[in-house]
């Protein structure tokens, strides 16, 4: 009896371990009682905005910062990651480790290159800015030489087109002083002319009207005689016949 008391005893220690074994492998093969991985995605997300970041050009600085924390929490991350029952969760916190390394590199690169950049784009806008007023001063002096170009070219063609007009005006002048003499010379020899006709015409007239006149006063001499005649005619005869009546 105390054998068989002695068996069931003596064969418990390996019950336990047996079910030790059979709780592990029931927490292997169970992983929603394992913690959920949200560090391995958390790196991931922050390795993604690291990498934003830094290829950003107002934003690059806060890419180191970023980067460094998306670091920290992959390596984090993979110190947890055998309690993590995701099988992704290895390559999240990998790849979030990675992009935090190329996001400070990214941030220093910026760090780096960017006042070099700007400088190199200072000196180019500024070279260019130079070019730029240097042919505006080109061009401003070509211009001011061809507006004084034109403007003693414009200053002597006025003053060639004022001395012709000047010699068109003092010809016209002459011209028309000569027309006005000979017109004026004309005219004088015409009044001179009808002057002499008038008086040649109107000492005919007088020589008519004086020998008309004296002619007629001839006549009325001649009528007077002959009335004078003829009334002592009739007186004569009045006066036989008064003789011859007796009266």
């Amino acid at each position: 009896m105390a054998h068989v008391l002695a068996q069931p005893v003596a064969s418990r220690p390996p019950a336990d371990d047996d079910g030790a074994r059979h709780e592990g492998s029931t927490a292997d093969e169970h992983p929603e009682t394992a913690p959920h991985a949200s560090l391995p995605l958390v790196a991931l997300v922050l390795g993604i905005a690291g990498v934003v970041l830094g290829v950003t050009v107002i934003w690059f600085f806060a890419a180191i910062p970023v980067g460094i924390v998306s670091i920290a929490t992959g390596l984090l991350a993979r110190r947890r990651i055998a309690t993590y029952a995701d099988g992704r969760a290895a390559s999240r916190a990998t790849i979030g480790t990675a992009l935090g390394c190329v996001a400070i590199l990214l941030g220093v690169t910026g760090a780096y290159f960017l006042p070099r950049i700007i400088e190199r784009g200072d000196r180019f806008l500024g070279s260019v800015q130079h070019n730029v007023n240097r042919n505006v001063d080109l061009v401003n002096g070509g211009l001011s030489r061809d507006v004084n170009r034109l403007d003693r070219t414009l200053s002597r063609d006025l003053d060639r087109f004022e001395l012709q007009n000047r010699q068109d005006l003092t010809a016209l002048e002459t011209r028309t002083s000569a027309a006005l003499s000979a017109l004026e010379d004309r005219l004088n020899t015409a009044v001179a002319a009808t002057r002499d006709g008038a008086k040649t015409d109107l000492k005919a007239l007088e020589t008519s009207l004086r020998a008309a006149i004296a002619a007629v006063d001839r006549s009325t001499r001649d009528d007077d005689a002959a009335l004078h005649d003829t009334v002592g005619g009739l007186d004569r005869r009045i006066t036989r016949i008064e003789q011859k009546l007796g009266l």
